[in-house]
C-alpha cells in the first residue's frame, strides 16, 4: 500500500510541478506562498501545521523564498511571521491561476469522481492515522 501511495503521490505531484516550472519553483513553495497570500501574514508555526510539514522543512523554503525576493520575515514582539513582498504579491495571482489549470488537468486525466472520491478516501484516512498515532 505504501508503495502505491507513494508512486500516486510522485505523479501527482509531477503533474503539478510541470505546471510551476516557468517560475522554477515546485508546487509546496507555491502553496506556501498561497497560504501566507490568504492570510496576509503567518508563523512558520502555522505554516508547518497548515502543510502538515516539519518545521525544519518550512525554515529552509521560507529561506529559498526569501533569497528569490518572494516572502519577508517581520517581526511582531517575539514572533517572526512571514509576509509576501511586493514580488510575492504579484506572482501569486498567475500561480493560483496555473494551480487551478493543474487541478483541471488532473481531473481530466483520472476523472471527477475518481479525484472526489480518492480525495474525500485519503482525507479520512490522514485524519484517522492522526487519531490512532
Amino acid at each position: 500500500m505504501h508503495a502505491i501511495l507513494n508512486s500516486f503521490n510522485r505523479d501527482v505531484s509531477k503533474l503539478f510541478d510541470n505546471f510551476f516550472r516557468e517560475y522554477n519553483l515546485a508546487t509546496p513553495f507555491v502553496e506556501l506562498l498561497v497560504h501566507i497570500h490568504e492570510d496576509e501574514k503567518l508563523s512558520q508555526k502555522e505554516l508547518s501545521e497548515r502543510m502538515n510539514l516539519a518545521p525544519s522543512t518550512i525554515t529552509r523554503f521560507i529561506h529559498k523564498l526569501q533569497k528569490r525576493g518572494l516572502v519577508e520575515k517581520k517581526m511582531n514582539g517575539r514572533m517572526a511571521y512571514i509576509t509576501l513582498t511586493e514580488k510575492g504579491k504579484n506572482l501569486v495571482p498567475d500561480l493560483i491561476s496555473t494551480y487551478q489549470k493543474a487541478e483541471e488537468t488532473l481531473h481530466k486525466k483520472l476523472g471527477e469522481k475518481f479525484v472526489h472520491t480518492t480525495g474525500q478516501l485519503l482525507m479520512h484516512g490522514s485524519e484517522q492515522l492522526k487519531i490512532k498515532l
